[in-house]
Order: C-alpha cells, then sequence, then structure tokens
C-alpha cells in the first residue's frame, strides 16, 4: 500500500538541515524535533508561502504537493506512527530519543542539561523529589525530564521502527514512491 511520495526520484536520505512541515502536521514537527531534527512549522503557513522555499517540504496536501517543484514529501497516511517511519526514511533519522540532540517540541531551540538547583521554581516540588536531571529550552524556557511519559513515547517509537521495518522505496516515473508492505 502507497504511504507517500516525493516528488522527485532521488536516492536516501534527503540531506536537510531544516525541513519544513506544512500547518496540518505539528505533531509530526514535535516528534521530529525531539529526535534531533530542526522541523521548521508554523501552525499559520499559508500553500503560497510555501510553494518557493528551498526546503524539502512535508506535506498532507495534495494540491500543494502538485504545484510545488521543490523537494515534496506527500504523506497519503493519517497513521501519526507511519508519518514518523516515513520521514526517518525519507530524512535519515534514527527513531531513538537522544537528550543530547533532542531540540524543545514545542519551539525548536536548543536543550541544555542543568541540575535541580536552575528549575527549582519552574517545576513541581514532586518532580524535583524525583529527579536529578533536567533539560532547559534555550528559546521558550520550558523544562523537561525524563519522567513516566518517556515510557509512551518509547513505545510510540517502537512501532513507528517496526512500521520502518516495513517500507520500501520505489522509483516510478519521476516520483519515489514509499510502500507499506503488511
Amino acid at each position: 500500500m502507497e504511504v507517500a511520495r516525493l516528488n522527485l526520484c532521488a536516492p536516501l536520505p534527503i540531506v536537510d538541515e531544516e525541513p519544513i512541515l506544512d500547518s496540518m502536521l505539528g505533531w509530526l514537527a514535535r516528534w521530529l524535533r525531539m529526535l534531533g531534527i530542526h522541523a521548521i512549522y508554523s501552525p499559520s503557513f499559508n500553500d503560497e508561502s510555501l510553494l518557493s522555499i528551498n526546503h524539502l517540504l512535508i506535506t498532507r496536501d495534495r494540491e500543494l504537493f502538485r504545484k510545488r517543484s521543490l523537494p515534496t514529501l506527500l504523506l497519503e497516511t493519517s497513521i501519526h506512527e507511519e508519518w514518523l517511519s516515513i520521514s526517518s526514511l525519507i530524512l535519515g533519522t534514527q527513531l531513538v530519543i537522544n537528550m543530547d540532540r533532542s531540540l524543545c517540541p514545542i519551539c525548536g531551540s536548543k536543550l541544555v542539561k542543568v541540575g535541580r538547583e536552575a528549575v527549582v521554581s519552574k517545576v513541581p516540588r514532586s518532580v524535583l523529589l524525583r529527579h536529578d536531571s533536567f533539560w532547559l529550552c534555550t528559546g521558550c524556557g520550558k523544562v523537561y525530564w525524563v519522567g513516566s511519559h518517556h515510557m509512551r513515547i518509547g513505545k510510540e517509537l517502537e512501532i513507528a521502527r517496526y512500521i520502518l521495518s516495513r517500507l520500501k522505496a520505489s522509483c516510478v516515473g519521476n516520483n519515489l514512491l514509499i510502500i507499506r508492505n503488511n
């Protein structure tokens, strides 16, 4: 089953330090940032502005895909874990969280590791008591830690890695089709 299509037939991975994600893909932008990819995203992007940006565009918008001559990846599935797997295949990204590389999922800025004393006024007391290591966003100031939510993140990534193992890329005409084998 075809799950995505790239508008050029090229070897993978596609090297782009700052892929652009259209306004429908906020979920994917957050996950790519956690994986260390500086994904550019805004909920207010409009199609006209995206037509000429010289970066890989990831979209679910078929009309935008047809209009754009620059590298564009059309996600034809509505399954979030498939979006993540396809993006990993196209960009050559490992589906593993590494806090040394992770970016802020909210704003995309760098995270720096800090001790408890740096976040004492920014996190609940119960979190301070249970954790020693924290990561502070250099852009928006949000604080992160490895908590119980990391189990959920790990499970999502495990599903995405399994899906990735089932993906195959094949050139047809001027397009690279991404097929998922069942």
